[in-house]
């Protein structure tokens, strides 16, 4: 099922990956902590292996469902105010938790400041963010995708989300 919602715009700090002239933008709200949105992770990889796709993640915590999400989101922010966000978000989406600082170090992350970042206010207003503005979108769950600003909230299949790839490059 697909519905028009009021997407917030892409913002300087977003992370976006891919083709930034693409002629669809996939916009994901996702937990780390949550096995839906780390299954789904490989088919958003299908989706935009074949380029003409830029992809936003944003953070959704269900900090009443997964007792890691938050700490997962702010250990994401604070790879990104070093400029890994990307090779953090692949880390946490492929792997089972094991010692994060360990595998920070490991992506070639300042682990102290990391730390530093865990408890900083900026760190966590910046995740608060994306949630407010999942939640004015109509994101109630994990992973929730938008397509050209359509939210597609179903299945996150590959042959779903291959579909709706379709329907927002015919749009």
């Amino acid at each position: 099922m697909s519905t028009q919602k009021k997407l917030p715009p892409i913002q300087p700090d977003d992370h976006v990956r891919g083709d930034p002239d693409a002629p669809v933008t996939i916009v994901e709200y996702g937990d780390y902590d949550c096995p839906h949105t780390r299954a789904a992770q490989a088919n958003v990889d299908q989706l935009t292996a074949g380029g003409g796709v830029r992809v936003v993640f944003r953070y959704f915590p269900l900090r009443n469902l997964h007792a890691s999400a938050e700490i997962l989101a702010r250990i994401a922010e604070a790879s990104a105010r070093q400029g890994l966000f990307w090779p953090m978000h692949d880390h946490l989406m492929k792997h089972r938790r094991g010692d994060l600082l360990a595998d920070a170090a490991e992506i070639g992350l300042d682990v102290p400041a990391v730390q530093a970042l865990l408890a900083d206010e900026g760190v966590a207003a910046r995740i608060e963010r994306d949630v407010e503005g999942g939640r004015a979108a109509g994101v109630h769950s994990t992973p929730s995708f938008f397509f050209n600003g359509v939210l597609h909230d179903g299945h996150y299949d590959v042959d779903t989300l291959s579909e709706q790839l379709r329907l927002a490059r015919a749009r």
